[in-house]
């Protein structure tokens, strides 16, 4: 029996071991939105995988979907410039964030878009990615925000944050 092969580009929010020598993969997908996928003995010294599968990289995937779970069966890393500590540290938080707020396999093209600042070349402001996430997410109204100061930004975004009850 052949299984479909599903190429998309994703974030890897975070990761957890499986088994002996597996890992299962938090991921929000541009086609899929927040999918969990297993890779298979990832952890083991001869595994390809291992080298892309880093948490809160922007990588194009290959995955399978199962009867229970998704199967991760190739990764690409996708160069993200600004490795830098400081711009780790927030791809992090922002990452992190979404992987509680968001819940199901809903693909949002909005948070994508916005969480694709994080990929760029030029080192994302955390309050400009996290006001389009939140915003994406319907928990936020960029609109009102518009031409307003940074501090009333990052007011209304901790605000926002506060009303998840996270």
């Amino acid at each position: 029996m052949s299984y479909a092969v599903y190429s998309t580009r994703g974030f890897i929010l975070g990761s957890g071991p499986s088994g002996e020598a597996s890992k299962i993969y938090s991921i929000y997908t541009e086609d899929f939105g927040l999918i969990r996928a297993k890779a298979q003995g990832v952890r083991l010294v001869q595994s390809k995988l291992r080298y892309s599968l880093d948490d809160y990289a922007f990588c194009a995937f290959s995955l399978v979907k199962g009867r229970e779970v998704w199967r991760l069966t190739g990764a690409e890393s996708v160069s993200m410039t600004g490795s830098d500590r400081a711009s780790s540290r927030i791809r992090a938080r922002i990452l992190s964030l979404v992987r509680r707020l968001v819940q199901g396999e809903e693909s949002n093209a909005a948070l994508f878009k916005a969480l694709t600042a994080l990929s760029s070349e030029v080192s994302p402001r955390e309050t400009a990615v996290l006001a389009e996430a939140l915003s994406a997410l319907g928990y936020l109204d960029l609109d009102a925000l518009q031409g307003k100061p940074e501090r009333e930004v990052i007011h209304a975004i901790n605000r926002a944050i506060h009303e998840t009850q996270l």
